[in-house]
C-alpha cells in the first residue's frame, strides 16, 4: 500500500539543523525540528499552511503516524 504521507527534509536560515516537513496527501502536516537536540525535538503543526483545490480529510491510522515520526526523527537524528 502507498503511503499518503510524504516527507521532505531541508535546512534553511530559520533553522540551525535540519528540518523535516511531513505532508499527507500534499496537505503540509507538521515540521520536526532538532534545534534543541536530538532528544527534544519539537513538532509544530501547520495543517492550513498550503490552500489546495480539494482538502483532503486529515484522518488516519495513529500506528502509521506515530511509524512515520519515529522515522522521521531517526533520520534527522543521523544529520546532527
Amino acid at each position: 500500500m502507498k503511503s499518503k504521507f510524504s516527507v521532505d527534509f531541508f535546512s534553511d536560515e530559520q533553522y540551525e539543523y535540519m528540518t523535516a516537513e511531513v505532508s499527507f496527501e500534499g496537505q503540509i502536516l507538521c515540521q520536526i525540528s532538532q534545534d534543541k537536540g536530538k532528544e527534544n525535538m519539537e513538532i509544530e503543526f501547520f495543517h492550513e499552511q498550503r490552500v489546495l483545490e480539494k482538502q483532503p480529510k486529515m484522518k488516519f491510522l495513529i500506528s502509521d503516524f506515530f511509524s512515520l515520526i519515529e522515522d522521521v526523527k531517526n533520520e534527522l537524528a543521523s544529520y546532527r
